[in-house]
């Protein structure tokens, strides 16, 4: 089983954005010392909790602080932003770090509508797989393009293009992976009532494609291991505060310290919700996570695992992916693979 890690460069009370992105460097020299197999990195706008705003940019120095692990995107919000615009940047990082560059696509907004209408007052009305077509036409020439861009190239020109994602949390977005034959990322830890539908999708319709030749599937989940089942369930208030004060009471900010999530009390409402999400998240010791994450990927088929583990101290954050990283055995490849 390959594991990957998703890092949202979060933003715990008392630290700065700064501080958040110089985890993120560190983490993911960390990452590839361990054995993951891919780093990514995402992108959010105007919020108080991810420092994480361009991640073609992000991405682009942590390549150049590691050697052999995969790098990428989950995702740039392509709704946003010209088709041929991401697509030279990817080629150009592509150049700069060949075999080891992802470019994963993901349609949400990543803020609020007023910030979305700031970064492109018409996202609203577009088709982001519309524009992800042309985009793939733009840097791969054996992909006919729409009339109208014909002959347009994304330069630089590249030898062997990065490796598209489709991201999803949908039925939709699991269909358009299946029919242009394209891997598929499933955000399991945003959405997982929809996770075995878009899953099924994915598999029913399912073309093959010189980018893919079977379908191959990773399952994004929010993990979280300590050196005790008790410690892990500590550690995973923050977040928890976290959801609640954000999806529930609609309060942008930082992820909570230690001492205030432990302290937290909650409504009926807000403990049916993380109940709720406690059923789809994997926290324990890394021998209970580990298990309940290789039965997981066993039933449903998946080829790898990214993990999304937050934690208001580095260290702890750190500690949990050591631990998943020993339980699975990982090791380093010499190589980087697809």
């Amino acid at each position: 089983m390959k594991l990957s890690i998703l890092d949202q460069s979060p933003v715990a009370e008392g630290m700065t954005p700064a501080s958040a992105i110089r985890e993120t460097l560190s983490l993911a020299a960390a990452a590839e010392s361990l054995g993951y197999h891919r780093y990514w990195v995402s992108e959010h706008h105007n919020t108080n909790s991810f420092a994480s705003a361009s991640p073609e940019i992000l991405l682009g120095r942590i390549a150049s602080l590691t050697e052999r692990i995969r790098v990428g995107s989950a995702g740039v919000l392509l709704t946003l932003y010209s088709p041929l615009k991401i697509a030279e940047q990817f080629n150009m990082l592509e150049t700069l770090f060949p075999g080891r560059i992802d470019l994963g696509i993901g349609r949400a907004g990543g803020s609020d509508a007023k910030t979305l209408k700031a970064l492109h007052p018409d996202a609203q009305s577009e088709d982001t797989f519309a524009k992800f077509d042309d985009m793939i036409s733009f840097m791969d020439n054996s992909v006919p393009g729409p009339m109208h861009f014909r002959n347009v190239n994304a330069s630089p020109l590249v030898e062997n293009i990065p490796q598209f994602w489709v991201l999803g949390s949908s039925p939709a977005s699991a269909e358009y992976a299946a029919t242009r034959g394209l891997p598929y990322s499933f955000a399991n830890f945003i959405n997982a009532e929809y996770c075995i539908p878009a899953l099924q999708t994915y598999h029913q319709h399912f073309r093959p494609s010189r980018f893919l030749k079977a379908p191959y599937v990773n399952l994004a989940v929010f993990a979280l291991c300590a050196d005790s089942e008790k410690e892990a369930n500590r550690l995973a208030t923050s977040s928890e505060l976290w959801v609640v004060k954000s999806f529930l009471r609609r309060e942008n900010i930082k992820f909570p310290d230690q001492a205030t999530a432990e302290s937290a009390s909650y409504h009926p409402q807000e403990r049916l919700v993380l109940a709720y999400r406690r059923k789809s998240s994997y926290i324990g010791s890394a021998g209970q996570v580990s298990a309940a994450l290789a039965e997981t990927a066993k039933k449903l088929a998946v080829n790898e695992l990214t993990i999304v583990t937050i934690t208001p101290e580095y260290e702890d954050r750190l500690r949990s992916y050591q631990l998943l990283a020993d339980a699975f055995e990982l090791a380093p490849s010499l190589v980087p693979e697809g």
